[in-house]
């Protein structure tokens, strides 16, 4: 059984019935049994709350854009992983007498961003999680 938020050790900021009305609406593959799909939405509540720093005030009550994009979590779940595991990169540049070569880590560090989430979570985060926010006294 889905715990949903806001109930107290929640693993979901969706129910199924509300992730299942998302897809039909948006057109989105979605045809599992629903203990995979609660699996996905666990995983995609996971993400969420791991990669950004989602204000309370929009977690209780849970709003609109944050289960949309909770849905939209899940479907990427549903075909592969939100986080991915990153080797080390250790050299950066090599030289051997006249020839370099650099070499550069990913940007992001390897791991996969996704456009319509940042989208919908904009404005209701203080950033991506582990990230400091400034305040000017």
């Amino acid at each position: 059984m889905l715990i949903v938020a806001p109930a107290a050790g929640y693993e979901s900021l969706v129910t199924l019935e509300t992730a299942d009305a998302y897809m039909l609406k948006m057109g989105s593959p979605w045809e599992w049994t629903d203990g995979r799909k609660e699996t996905y939405l666990r995983r995609a509540t996971q993400y969420l709350l791991s990669a950004y720093a989602i204000r309370p005030e929009y977690l209780d009550p849970v709003a609109a854009n944050v289960q949309a994009a909770c849905c939209e979590a899940a479907l990427r779940a549903s075909t592969g992983n939100l986080f991915e595991d990153v080797a080390a990169q250790y050299v950066q540049s090599v030289s051997v007498g006249p020839v370099s070569k650099t070499m550069s880590a990913p940007a992001n560090r390897g791991q996969a961003r996704f456009a319509v989430i940042d989208a919908l979570l904009r404005g209701l985060t203080d950033g991506m999680s582990g990230t400091v926010k400034l305040v000017r006294a």
